[in-house]
């Protein structure tokens, strides 16, 4: 059968290919002893690795699982401990002759977990790896496990990327969702895809075959015998290893087969109490670490052009703010929305602290982590700066923020592009390093959003910057000089694509934005009877713009999910405007939950973040203020997409 998709795939083709099978030993009955026979492990009395293998019967599922450890033997050294767990069929017979493997037998079934504790207690290696018997290793699939340790920071376990024996996924990872209950990150999907293929930290990884530091693993006490025999001692293990501070890693370098369920010899009707009673354990362990963990944070774009100022008085007339367009807005068709009219908030001026407190009261009230305040910034020259600035000096709202440089023209037509330009952007070394420097009072704020401890600065247009890794490396320095620390550098995945690819560790910066509807867009199919006869504008498909957005495969550099509510910037370009037709808040609410979703499965702890484009976008008709027609409805819809994890299609209802 086909590998399992995503409906469409973006950046990734779409038809069926050859599934790659793993290379597995097959066995019939009577080549068991044969087999045994040609074993030839080595006596190594002191090795990096000690392998734990529990077994209970399944002589053959064994016999293949050593067989692809000599197949493809490790640079590492190694030993083989293999925990007979009171084996009845020919296990103990067979196994007890194979020189140089530390085999030894409980008098008793004692399940899974004992078994394995029971190993680790006879190991000598530096790290322990537990290792299901009905697993078959592929090439260096132990010593990219242990390489992991070295090549990165504050690593306490390590778990292998598990197929099928059909070559499908079976799990690149895992994710523990507030009940307990487990996904499978992959799940039957296609293991070549890139968001399986990049080492990240996860929930926790399956123990089928994890790898751990020795001296991690006694100092926890091994797996807890409160969750004997077994279930669920992989993914409390985990949890304990993160509490040391600690991280838990999937590394896709390693590959094992693994048949699923074998090792445990459980029939189904038999380990559903089991387990059952096991999460029950564990979420009350863990209740308050799985509600963190789950929670993904919603960060909206915030347009701050509700004040006048002087440039616009010269440009557009006294008085100018968004307002004076927003009202202005005619329908152009039939059934257009036109004009989004405020509701709870009214025309207002963000000069006003009551204004900006009441819509912090909103954005929290339905699970808005922060705002993303557009910066505007010229050469030394601000603009709009006025909200921002008593933000920081009054320390109210309390509510996080963080900026982004909107590094672009600022042109009559609102494009960015350089006709028209009404005050151009500047991008010298100098340039760069006064901005820097502008915003360090923003960045030390307490209220500012960080990653991994790190202020989130993001940059509109990459593309704009003439060497953007010199850039970055200019801030990070002038950043660890004047107090900061680090910096966690992103940029907006907006107009242009970048010459080398969309990879930020290219340009020195650490992850990309989605910012939809750029790169993505759907036109619509046919035309709607016009009101306007002078209207020449594009009518966009929302709900296939958004399939596009929800379809494009994830990729193996780090990606921040955007999400909109509409989009329609007929306030400001009237004849002309780019109109997407079939936003509703229920769709919204589904790419939202999409969104969400997709983030849980390949992002972990503070970089488990959303963007919402936008808060108060009111002239391009893409808002989350209540407006006079939807109400709160899309912000209902952003609390519902935050926080419920089933996901169904509302085109399919």
């Amino acid at each position: 059968m086909p590998a399992l998709k995503e409906p469409g795939n973006l950046d990734y083709p779409t038809q069926d290919t050859p599934r790659k099978m793993p290379p597995l030993i097959q066995l019939d009955g009577g080549e068991v002893t044969t087999l045994v026979q040609s074993f030839n492990f080595s006596n190594v009395e002191q090795p990096l690795v000690s392998i734990v293998i529990p077994v209970y019967n399944q002589l053959e599922y064994t016999v293949c699982c050593l067989a692809s450890l000599l197949r493809h033997v490790p640079q590492c050294s190694f030993e083989v401990i293999i925990v007979d767990d009171g084996s009845h069929d020919e296990t103990p017979n067979i196994l007890s002759t194979i020189e140089n493997i530390r085999y030894c037998r409980n008098d008793e079934n004692v399940g899974f977990l004992r078994s394995c504790n029971r190993g680790a207690s006879l190991a000598r290696g530096q790290y322990l790896l537990f290792l299901n018997n009905d697993t078959q290793v592929l090439e260096g699939w132990l010593d990219e496990l242990v390489n992991t340790f070295q090549e990165q920071s504050d690593v306490g376990l390590v778990g292998s990327k598990l197929l099928y024996p059909n070559g499908v996924l079976q799990e690149a990872g895992a994710i523990i969702k507030p009940d307990g209950s487990a996904e499978l990150v992959g799940l039957n999907d296609d293991p070549d895809r890139p968001e399986y293929n990049v080492v990240r930290e996860v929930d926790y990884c399956s123990g089928a075959c994890v790898l751990i530091k020795t001296e991690v693993f006694v100092t926890l006490g091994g797996f807890d015998d409160i969750y004997a025999p077994c279930y669920c001692e992989d993914s409390d293990l985990a949890f304990r290893v993160r509490k040391m501070g600690l991280r838990v890693l999937y590394q896709p370098r390693s590959v094992v087969v693994h048949h699923l369920s074998v090792s445990t010899n459980d029939s189904e009707h038999a380990k559903m109490p089991l387990i059952a009673k096991n999460s029950r354990v564990f979420v009350q362990r863990w209740s308050d670490e799985l509600k963190k963990l789950n929670e993904v944070r919603a960060i909206a774009f915030f347009l701050p052009q509700y004040h006048p100022i002087p440039e616009n008085d010269q440009w557009w007339g006294k008085g100018f703010t968004e307002w004076t367009n927003v009202t202005k807005a005619r329908p152009n068709f039939k059934g257009h929305y036109q004009p989004h009219l405020p509701a709870d908030l009214g025309f207002y001026d963000l000069r006003m602290p009551e204004v900006r407190e009441e819509q912090a009261r909103l954005a929290r009230k339905y699970g808005i982590s922060a705002f993303c305040y557009y910066y505007y910034w010229f050469g030394g020259k601000k603009l709009l700066n006025r909200p921002l600035d008593e933000v920081l000096q009054s320390g109210a709202p309390d509510f996080p923020f963080c900026l982004c440089w909107a590094n672009e023209n600022w042109t009559r037509r609102w494009d960015g592009c350089e006709e028209d330009i009404l005050i151009a952007q500047s991008h010298t070394e100098a340039d760069h390093a006064s901005f820097i420097e502008e915003i360090i009072p923003a960045l030390l704020d307490p209220r500012y959003v960080r990653i991994h401890g790190k202020p989130l600065v993001i940059v509109y247009r990459l593309g704009q910057l003439p060497e953007p890794r010199r850039t970055a490396d200019l801030w990070r320095e002038y950043c660890m000089n004047a107090g900061v620390g680090e910096i966690y550098l992103a940029y907006v995945q907006s107009f242009e694509r970048m010459p080398l690819g969309d990879d930020p560790s290219l340009y020195g910066f650490d992850a990309a934005i989605e910012f939809p509807p750029h790169r993505y867009p759907v036109k619509m199919e046919g035309s709607r009877p016009l009101i306007n006869s002078e209207y020449q504008g594009v009518l966009f498909d929302y709900v296939q713009t958004s399939e596009n957005f929800m379809r494009r495969t994830w990729p193996s550099y780090k990606l921040f999910k955007g999400v909109m509510p509409s989009w329609d910037n007929t306030a400001r370009r009237q004849d002309v405007s780019h109109v997407f037709v079939g936003a509703t808040p229920q769709r919204y609410e589904y790419w939202l939950r999409r969104a969400v979703d997709q983030t849980r499965r390949f992002h972990f702890g503070d970089e488990r973040i959303v963007f919402i484009n936008a808060w108060n976008e009111w002239a391009e008709g893409n808002h989350l203020e209540p407006d006079r027609q939807f109400g709160h409805q899309f912000l209902e819809a952003t609390r519902n997409g935050l926080g419920r994890r089933m996901v169904r299609d509302p085109q399919k209802e």
